[in-house]
This record gives C-alpha cells, sequence and structure tokens, in this order.
C-alpha cells in the first residue's frame, strides 16, 4: 500500500492573507514570527496588509539577507536570530529562494550538527522529525516551486550542494492569496509560467502510481498557457488567480519526485557565475526534453497534447518553443549568458542529481551534455547583443 497525502493546511482565495495569518497565528499561540524575505519584495499596501494581520502583542522580526541560493551560513543565521529575538514562527514570504532558505533554517534551529549530516544522502529523510519550527509560506508569484514541496537544495559549510528531502519540510501552513501577485513583473510572470510547465510535465511523466498527482499536472499544464496570456494582456484578479491555481497544482503534483528538467536546471544554475532562476532555465529544457520523450513515442505524451489543447498528431516539443517564444523570456542558455564552456561541469552534476534516473529517459553525462547543446544557442551573438 502506498501513501498519498496532500499535504498540510492551504489557504486559497483572493484576499485571504489577513484571515489565513490571523486565524493560524491565534489557533496555535504564535506571537513572535521572524519572517524571512527578500529585500524589497514586502513593503507599501502588501507591507501593510501583512504586518496588520497578526494578532495583538504580536512581536514581528525581519530577515532579509537572502542569498541567491539557499545555503548552510545563511540558514544558521537566521537560526541564530530566531533563537536570540526568542521566536515561535517562522514566516516565509515571497520567492522561491525565501522559502527555500527558510526550510533549511528550520533544521538549522532543529538540529546542532551539521546540515551535511542531514541530507538526503546521508539519510535525512528519516532522520529529520516532526521537532521543526512551524513554517507559514506565503509565496508571490516567483515561489510555487518551494512553497508545499518537501525538500530543498542547499550549500554546504564543506563545499557542494546538497538535497533535503522529508515531508516535514512542507510548510505548515501555505497561504495563496492572487491579490499579492498584482502587478508583478511581465518577466516573472513568464518565468513562473515557464516553471510551471516544467514541473507539470516532469511530475506527470516521472514513475510511480499517483492519481491525484498526475490530475494535478495536467490541471496545472491545461490552465497555464490562457492564465499567463490573460495576466501579460490585461493583469486583473481572475487572471492572477489561475496563474496561481496553476503554480499550486504544479507544486502538488512534484509528490510524484523530481525528473531531468530539475536535474539539469539546478545543475546549470549551480555552475553558472551569476544569478539564473532555475525556472527560466526549465522554460528552455522543456521544449528539447519534450522532443526526446517524442523520440520514445510515450503514450503518455498525448494526455498532456489534450491538457494543451493541441492535435494528437503535432510536435508537443515544437508547440511548447512557439508558446514560450511568445512569452518575455530566454529560449537558450546563451539568452541566459551561460557559456558552452560551463556545460560538461553542468552535464555532470546533472547525473549525479538523484532527480535524472525519476524519469522516462536514462541520461549519463554524455546524454545530458548532448542535451544542453541542442539548447544552447550562439553564445558569440548572445555576448554581443
Amino acid at each position: 500500500m502506498t501513501l498519498i497525502n496532500y499535504l498540510t493546511r492551504v489557504h486559497f482565495a483572493d484576499g485571504v492573507l489577513e484571515e489565513a495569518l490571523r486565524s493560524e497565528m491565534e489557533h496555535h499561540a504564535k506571537r513572535r514570527p521572524l519572517i524571512v524575505v527578500e529585500d524589497g519584495d514586502l513593503g507599501g499596501a502588501v507591507a501593510e496588509r501583512f504586518f496588520s494581520s497578526f494578532p495583538i502583542r504580536t512581536r514581528a522580526e525581519t530577515f532579509s539577507a537572502i542569498p541567491y541560493r539557499a545555503n548552510e551560513t545563511a540558514a544558521r543565521q537566521v537560526a541564530q536570530a530566531y533563537r536570540h529575538l526568542d521566536c515561535d514562527l517562522l514566516i516565509a514570504f515571497g520567492s522561491n529562494r525565501a522559502i527555500d532558505l527558510a526550510k533549511v533554517a528550520r533544521i538549522a534551529i532543529a538540529y546542532d550538527e551539521p546540515i551535511s549530516a542531514l541530507t538526503t544522502e546521508q539519510g535525512g529523510a528519516h532522520r529529520i522529525k516532526k521537532d521543526l519550527p512551524d513554517l507559514y509560506s506565503v509565496p508571490g508569484v516567483l515561489g510555487f516551486a518551494s512553497a508545499i514541496t518537501d525538500y530543498t537544495r542547499v550549500g554546504l559549510d564543506v563545499g557542494g550542494q546538497a538535497m533535503l528531502s522529508s515531508r516535514h519540510l512542507i510548510p505548515t501552513v501555505t497561504i495563496c492569496d492572487p491579490t499579492l501577485t498584482m502587478g508583478a513583473r511581465a518577466v516573472d510572470t513568464a518565468t513562473a509560467a515557464a516553471g510551471i510547465f516544467a514541473r507539470g510535465v516532469d511530475a506527470f511523466l516521472a514513475p510511480g502510481y499517483n492519481p491525484p498527482a498526475d490530475a494535478l499536472a495536467l490541471d496545472a499544464l491545461g490552465r497555464v498557457m490562457p492564465a499567463v496570456m490573460q495576466v501579460l494582456a490585461d493583469d486583473t484578479i481572475p487572471a492572477r488567480r489561475e496563474m496561481m491555481a496553476a503554480g499550486l497544482n504544479s507544486s502538488l503534483a512534484m509528490q510524484k519526485g523530481l525528473c531531468a528538467v530539475h536535474a539539469l536546471s539546478n545543475a546549470v544554475a549551480a555552475v553558472a557565475p551569476h544569478r539564473i532562476d532555475p525556472s527560466a532555465l526549465g522554460g528552455v529544457l522543456i521544449p528539447e526534453l519534450s522532443r526526446r520523450y517524442e523520440e520514445i513515442n510515450l503514450p503518455r505524451l498525448d494526455q498532456i497534447k489534450r491538457a494543451v489543447r493541441m492535435p494528437k498528431a503535432g510536435s508537443l516539443g515544437d508547440h511548447l518553443s512557439e508558446f514560450l517564444a511568445d512569452l518575455p523570456l530566454a529560449t537558450t542558455l546563451s539568452e541566459l549568458d551561460v557559456s558552452p564552456n560551463l556545460l560538461p561541469e553542468a552535464a555532470r552534476l546533472a547525473s549525479e542529481d538523484r532527480a535524472i534516473v525519476n524519469g522516462p529517459l536514462h541520461l549519463g553525462p554524455e546524454e545530458n551534455l548532448d542535451i544542453l547543446r541542442s539548447v544552447q544557442g550562439d553564445h558569440r551573438m548572445a555576448v554581443a547583443q
């Protein structure tokens, strides 16, 4: 028998932020939250709504020194602030980066041993228990890769990156309020859509029998195309609601596990000398990976084609390429200023990622390098531009 657990408490409604935060904090008697948020992500009217929603006599503190990738040093800084300020709750607001750092900080708060001793490779999935501090996640437009998942990557003090994975890492509460994403930049909205595509296809093609996850993945894929175009044309609450629903469902679907696009995206992001959002990399990679899936005649691709309303006889990879090309996104690694010299190392890192074996293709370093080179584009032209 297998267990399908969906997954935590989720509040989803327009304008639900205030009611959800207040009710959850009052119910659990929380009065000293530490808010983990990127500098500049919590301001203006949103900040006023956020801080006014706390119960009476709440003393809120903020940690905003968020690194681009969650790392052990920053997590221990959060843990130190949490203890020093006598906090009783973590609230991660906005981005995947903030939510991922808060997840690692939960472990740093609960365990004295090095984070490296609690990675997936070291059996952390069984050793990370329920004694983690509570975490409420409040995702923004770029927060759904992490808002309701049970894993995160972390840069270790001993060097390198590792995966942390445990069902206890899933945020205690997730608050989905589409009004918080109103006015988000077009490029961030498009990047979010690319990530939804990547997670949806990855999750649906992952092995394992999980009908709820399959249905959620297909629903996310069916919603995201019309939703992102509607948002970019007319930034309305109904359009933002559909985008948030697609993001939530793609995140819930990842209970089936991570696949090739996750391994490759994170490997490229790890070797790049500058910041690249893994969702943007997912948008570059998913059309090419879809073509590779079509080459081995995966029957499940027909269901994805129906979900995105395209003919059964058409090419899913070409369809995704054409659609993503209409968004304000890079379509090649060169456009993201990724040098071809970095690709062999990225291919090697991806081959060492456990996610690479959780999909329909058998990919080693050579196959990974071939995929990355297929989406490289002309780096010289990109640099010249």
